[in-house]
């Protein structure tokens, strides 16, 4: 999706909040905005942060991100800095979700003092699944508990996705979609593909963060105490996955062994079944190493009396 060509439309449900499209917001809260995206793997995430930057800052469509990004430019006046994050997979293989969570942490940290607002995409080109969304739910909540207040879902849609229906039906026919948005309190926008001639998609977009920023008077997203829990989370995570891999490598050895033990007792019951004793039996009487001369001979003696 070419971030010169999309077109950001917002749409929000639920009770109205205490402060409304075009209401003045208070300059020393929104100066400095600090924005974080996450969501899965090809959602879209640095076509959005391009767009609100009105730059390439960030990797082209196609490529993949695949640690945390931090850019900044001046829009409309004043600051904006975007974290750009690794997304995560559909169906993730060990050791490749902990990495995309400890690098979203990593993006929490770029935004030191902390981001106002998180932008959770989800690209609305295929079913949203049950599975999806409790990936997404997850990796909001590494974020700390407070994260869904400042978090807005920022659907990307391809064009003519809802030639049928509109953004709001395709929510509302959708449980998993509609729990999400209501994890975030009812926030979600959508991004298009084709843009529309007069229309300011980035400073709608800014307008509505800036409106959630002072309902939520200017609180950062994740503080010091925010960080530790989370770096602690990874940690616990971390042990889990080591303890887990010791235990495959555990169970792997203990096969293994088990293998060599029925071979070795194989071997001793055919030297039994030949008339050769088992040296466990008497250490003193043991007979001595068998030979390939020996080995034959027995060989020859089994096949006498068959």
């Amino acid at each position: 999706m070419d971030s010169e060509e999309v077109m950001v439309e917002m749409k929000e449900t639920g009770k109205s909040s205490d402060s409304q499209p075009g209401q003045a917001v208070p300059l020393s809260v929104v100066s400095g905005l600090r924005i974080i995206l996450i969501g899965e793997r090809e959602a879209g995430k640095s076509a959005v942060g391009n767009a609100i930057l009105g730059s390439e800052v960030f990797d082209a469509v196609g490529v993949r991100t695949r640690e945390a990004v931090k850019r900044q430019r001046e829009v409309a006046e004043r600051q904006v800095t975007v974290v750009d994050t690794p997304g995560w997979e559909w169906f993730p293989s060990r050791g490749s979700s902990l990495g995309v969570r400890r690098e979203i942490v990593r993006g929490v940290s770029l935004c030191q003092p902390g981001p106002h607002a998180v932008l959770l995409v989800v690209p609305l080109s295929f079913s949203f699944t049950k599975r999806e969304r409790q990936a997404a739910e997850e990796h909001v909540e590494l974020l700390g508990e407070r994260a869904w207040g400042h978090t807005v879902v920022l659907f990307t849609v391809k064009g003519g996705r809802l030639k049928d229906a509109t953004l709001e039906e395709e929510v509302e026919e959708s449980e998993e979609l509609q729990g999400l948005v209501e994890r975030c309190g009812g926030r979600y926008h959508a991004l298009y593909g084709r843009s529309r001639k007069g229309h300011d998609a980035v400073a709608e977009l800014l307008e509505k963060l800036d409106n959630m920023v002072a309902k939520n008077r200017g609180e950062l997203l994740s503080s010091e105490e925010d960080l530790r829990r989370a770096k602690e989370a990874l940690r616990e995570l971390e042990m889990e996955e080591e303890k887990e891999e010791v235990q495959e490598e555990g169970g792997k050895a203990t096969e293994e062994s088990t293998r060599q033990q029925r071979g070795r007792r194989r071997y001793t019951d055919e030297k039994l079944d030949t008339g050769v004793e088992s040296s466990s039996a008497d250490p003193t009487t043991a007979p001595p190493h068998l030979t390939w001369s020996d080995l034959r001979a027995i060989r020859d003696q089994r096949c006498k009396t068959q």
